[in-house]
């Protein structure tokens, strides 16, 4: 049960999967250099938005995790309906529903309406459907072992699939060692957990204006954290309306937060593939 609640549906027939890796094959390669989507029609169905990457199957499961919540829901937001998730020759297909309307970005809204449409959806994801997430997820809400995609890693994507906060707390702290000088700067990640969404961006969301609806449209940087990692992604990432979002929800960043800037920046300076020669609990790899 928990597995299926944590997988993406699998909708589409074999058919219909060779038909969007057939088109996804047609597309020019400087097209798929720049991009990660395009729209599709199959017979029978509404057009159709398919992502693709070597990351999309998690975010899949989000995504379709969310959904069945939000149809209990009359408050919830808009989310597209997520019909398919599949692998094909070494490429991964996200498929779901298309929603035809503009971004926060587009709408000509004002930026005080834009955050007051943005706030209470957070609300709704961080609060209303924590209790609803199984309390043995820890990063990527999904069945599948996947690195997190959240601003405070370099390139935004974690290098490893973090097991728990104890891993988190040894892997930032291993990060303040490589600081010049003696730094005497540490972190202490507890157990409290929160749902973090990372990349509030107006461009993630999507708005009509005559129903004053709003949608949320890209659950790539969702996922269950420590706490700090969650208000980390609204004030400490020089993302102005992420800030305005926050303040009207009433968080504040924290000394926490404000050291996980510094161990951020480290994680930015250092090479190599930045696991830090650790494995997913915090502990040294010997090689």
């Amino acid at each position: 049960m928990l597995h299926q609640l944590l997988t993406a549906p699998r909708e589409l027939t074999q058919t219909e999967r060779d038909r969007i890796f057939n088109h996804f094959q047609s597309l020019p390669l400087h097209v798929r250099a720049y991009t990660n989507h395009f729209d599709i029609d199959l017979e029978g169905k509404p057009t159709l938005f398919v992502k693709y990457g070597c990351d999309v199957l998690a975010e899949a499961s989000t995504q379709s995790f969310f959904y069945a919540l939000a149809q209990k829901d009359e408050s919830a937001p808009g989310i597209p309906k997520v019909y398919d998730a599949f692998c094909e020759k070494g490429w991964c297909f996200f498929v779901m529903e298309k929603i035809e309307l503009p971004t926060l970005s587009t709408c000509e809204i004002s930026e005080d309406d834009a955050v007051q449409s943005v706030a209470p959806l957070v609300k709704w994801l961080f609060l209303a459907q924590a209790p609803s997430v199984p309390p043995s997820i820890f990063g990527r809400i999904s069945s599948e072992e996947a690195c997190v995609w959240h601003s405070f890693f370099k390139d935004h994507w974690a290098p490893l699939p973090f097991a728990n906060a104890d891993a988190l707390t040894k892997y930032v702290n291993k990060a303040f060692s490589y600081a010049p000088g003696k730094s005497k700067r540490s972190i202490s990640f507890s157990d409290d957990l929160a749902i973090y969404h990372s990349d509030i961006r107006k461009d993630n969301f999507l708005h009509d204006t005559k129903t004053k609806k709003t949608w949320i449209v890209d659950f790539q940087h969702i996922g269950v954290f420590p706490e700090p990692f969650q208000v980390y992604a609204f004030f400490n990432t020089g993302n102005r309306f992420a800030a305005a979002v926050g303040d009207c929800l009433g968080l504040q960043r924290s000394d926490v937060t404000d050291r996980m800037t510094w161990a951020s920046g480290l994680l930015r300076q250092i090479g190599g593939d930045g696991s830090l020669n650790l494995d997913k609990f915090g502990e040294r790899i010997y090689k």
